[in-house]
């Protein structure tokens, strides 16, 4: 038990250092199409997603998502409001989970081994929205051993 409490409190410490998540190649063109035409985008879907991937995700291309007991395919989310409200300052920044500690505990047998997020809307067929490497990645997950994110521990920003 104390092993596992060390584990996820290091782990929690790896949730801090994740670099700033950015947005998704596609959504930054839909800001782009609404700031210089006014034709606003689709609405997203509440009921956002974080999912962790094994392979770098990029703004162009969603990371290869884990997989395995104890994983939630498709992600994990909190209720709303699953970001905080974006500063004013520059850049402005905005933070999630805002209201629940997300949680993974490995049973798959192997080690994760996690080299990104992406974040999901809500949808069906979700849309990503935003990316992220985590900083030193990847991150591995002993089998057995829980990842947590803490609240409001991955950046988002926008400049």
């Amino acid at each position: 038990m104390r092993r596992l409490l060390l584990v996820t409190a290091a782990l929690l410490l790896w949730a801090r250092v994740l670099l700033g998540a950015a947005l998704d190649q596609t959504q930054a063109q839909k800001v782009m199409t609404y700031l210089t035409t006014s034709t606003a985008p689709a609405a997203l879907t509440t009921g956002f997603r974080i999912r962790l991937d094994s392979t770098a995700a990029s703004a162009s291309a969603a990371g290869t998502e884990i997989t395995g007991s104890g994983y939630t395919a498709g992600g994990q989310t909190s209720t709303a409001p699953f970001f905080t409200t974006a500063t004013t300052a520059s850049p402005s920044v905005t933070t999630c989970p805002h209201t629940a500690v997300l949680s993974w505990t490995n049973g798959s047998g192997g080690n994760w081994s996690i080299q990104s997020l992406d974040v999901n809307d809500g949808a069906g067929s979700p849309i990503r929205t935003m990316y992220g490497n985590w900083n030193g990645a990847p991150v591995v997950v002993a089998n057995g051993n829980t990842f947590q994110v803490a609240l409001d521990a991955i950046s988002c920003q926008g400049s």
